[in-house]
């Protein structure tokens, strides 16, 4: 089991203070959990998008500081509707995307007062095409999402924003395989379940216990754990799924495994944050991706499984020429589902450049595997 993030969550990253603070405690942080015997992936830092003007110039700056310090992603946080500045940030993040290479920044969809921003769904699908069209094969896309009621403070990217009375941390772990470890030679679903439940309960309770002696001794809050089962290379969300299913993920019975592992996840006797809940990012899963080119499920099983799943629409390829009118009524059915539903959701949609339906991406990267683009 391995740790994909710890993310630090900070007020202002503007200031030198908050980032230098932000990145000697994810040192301290990575060498005390390695020091007792887990894997780091990442460490990360998040903060909230500001409530006044700032040039371009001086927001790209923020990626050479950080990077400086030895902080290697850094999210801008979420640009709420209805603020002072909403629609002045919504013009800039396209280019923010584009010019920098480890800042991350989202969009809410949704309002506090439970509707769907639709008065800004139609500038986000502009903002996911100009990034998908400005940055190669569209990759610039990882790392700018849609979201709907997500809650602060979550560690994964890039859903990931800073909302607290001061600086915290959270931790992401990736555990793709302690769902397959539980699923495999079970003999039916709840046996299955209880198994993950045991497992992830102690194992959880290992990495609490660490983080709170951090939290302690640095004065920073600790969050929880994001207990989403996040997938990367060989660890595949998918192949564990099917442990459990008569066939293959997509195909019948794909939806009460995915309602059950949710399940599961939201009653862990741990202390909870984020999405913690069933993630399948097609693009950042091999299985995913190998039962999405067979042709096992498309779009709208992903929305059928985000009624019951944790994220929504993530990392979904789709052609490079789908309009902004078609992107904004993805965004907004998606943030309908989860107004409807009362649950977080989001959505991280990439137009593949040159790319129709059933065309195979070509992306090179270590984050993302390869599958063909679907049909909207």
């Amino acid at each position: 089991m391995k740790i994909r993030t710890i993310t630090t969550g900070i007020p202002l990253p503007f200031s030198p203070y908050q980032l230098q603070r932000a990145a000697k405690f994810n040192t301290a942080c990575q060498t005390y959990f390695e020091a007792n015997g887990y894997e780091v992936q990442t460490t990360r830092v998040s903060c909230q998008i500001w409530d006044e003007k700032r040039e371009i110039d001086t927001i790209l700056r923020l990626e050479s500081e950080a990077q400086a310090l030895g902080i290697e992603f850094l999210n801008l946080g979420t640009i709420l509707p209805g603020k002072r500045y909403t629609e002045t940030h919504l013009a800039h993040i396209a280019d923010v995307i584009v010019q920098s290479e480890t800042l991350f920044a989202t969009v809410t969809l949704t309002t506090p007062s439970g509707d769907v921003a639709s008065d800004i769904a139609e500038s986000v699908a502009r903002i996911i095409r100009q990034i998908a069209h400005q940055t190669d094969a569209g990759y610039g896309n990882l790392r700018f999402a849609a979201l709907m009621n997500c809650p602060p403070n979550t560690p994964f990217f890039p859903a990931a924003y800073w909302h607290d009375t001061r600086t915290n941390f959270g931790i992401g772990w990736q555990a793709a395989d302690l769902v397959q470890h539980a699923f495999t030679d079970a003999p039916n679903l709840d046996t299955a379940l209880r198994n993950l439940k045991t497992v992830m309960e102690t194992e959880g309770k290992k990495i609490v216990a660490l983080a709170e002696t951090l939290a302690q001794e640095w004065g920073i809050r600790f969050v929880g754990i994001d207990v989403s089962p996040a997938p990367m290379g060989d660890e595949s969300i998918a192949y564990a799924m099917e442990q459990q299913l008569p066939g293959y993920f997509g195909q019948r019975g794909t939806l009460r495994v995915a309602a059950g592992l949710t399940q599961t996840l939201k009653s862990l006797d741990l202390p909870l944050c984020g999405y913690s809940g069933l993630m399948l990012p097609v693009l950042e899963d091999v299985g995913l991706g190998a039962r999405s080119e067979a042709g096992y499920f498309n779009l709208d099983s992903l929305l059928l499984y985000s009624t019951v799943c944790g994220t929504g629409l993530d990392t979904i390829p789709i052609p490079g020429d789908a309009s902004i009118s078609q992107i904004a009524a993805i965004l907004t059915d998606v943030a309908t589902l989860s107004i409807r539903l009362s649950k977080p959701l989001s959505v991280r949609l990439f137009p593949v450049p040159g790319c129709d339906a059933d065309c195979l991406t070509e992306f090179d990267s270590p984050y993302l595997t390869n599958t063909t683009v679907m049909e909207i």
